[in-house]
């Protein structure tokens, strides 16, 4: 099922799409596009955990590459799916390239995320401004998985190894999968089903648990 909801930010009404499971519902998830993306290009990740049992919320930033107020939108969301009657408070982030960082750091912040998804993630950029999501990422008390496609052409392979040293010297539990073979928008069909069996598989066991 699918809900037009929104969520204020900042004296700003943000419009978004959540997806609801037909069936049980494990928890929910925010959905973070990358740099110059919007909500569209999030509707596949979306779809597969609404399928997998798992509410899934997509909208487009405010700020297009601002990690902070990407922050503040990814709190507002968290917010509304905590809020939301058919969504257990088992709440999770999954971020793709720069909306990987904001999740990042959103998860360092907040200590009800239980699970964090870093897809095609990279660890610094010059648009980051004071933005730290390695440093932030390190105080999450969420579980992590990093996504690394093997032949992402935008980060570099060694930036999900960046994050995944932090959280080791954190003692958070992570863990990193490659999809060999991918780009960084996993355009090939084989490869992004890959990509989300293994997401999907991943935060249904960290949900639930």
């Amino acid at each position: 099922m699918l809900q037009r909801v929104s969520f204020a930010v900042a004296g700003t009404e943000i419009e978004a799409l959540l997806h609801l499971p037909d069936g049980e519902t494990l928890g929910g998830t925010a959905v973070l596009p990358g740099r110059g993306g919007t909500m569209e290009d999030t509707a596949y990740l979306c779809e597969s955990l609404a399928a997998a049992g798992i509410a899934a919320l997509r909208f487009t930033f405010r700020v297009d590459g601002d990690p902070l107020a990407g922050l503040a939108d990814a709190g507002g969301a968290v917010r509304l799916l905590r809020a939301h009657p058919a969504i257990p408070q088992r709440i999770g982030l999954l971020g793709w390239s720069f909306g990987g960082a904001v999740a990042a750091m959103a998860a360092g912040r907040d200590s009800r995320i239980r699970a964090a998804v870093l897809v095609a993630t990279p660890a610094a950029r010059d648009y980051f401004g004071n933005a730290k999501p390695l440093a932030e990422i390190s105080r999450t008390r969420a579980k992590v998985l990093l996504v690394r496609p093997g032949a992402d052409e935008v980060v570099p392979a060694g930036d999900a190894d960046r994050y995944a040293a932090v959280l080791v010297q954190a003692r958070v539990a992570h863990r990193i999968v490659t999809i060999a073979g991918a780009d960084h928008t996993f355009t090939r069909p084989a490869e992004r089903a890959e990509m989300l069996v293994a997401v999907t598989t991943w935060l249904r066991e960290v949900l639930a648990a």
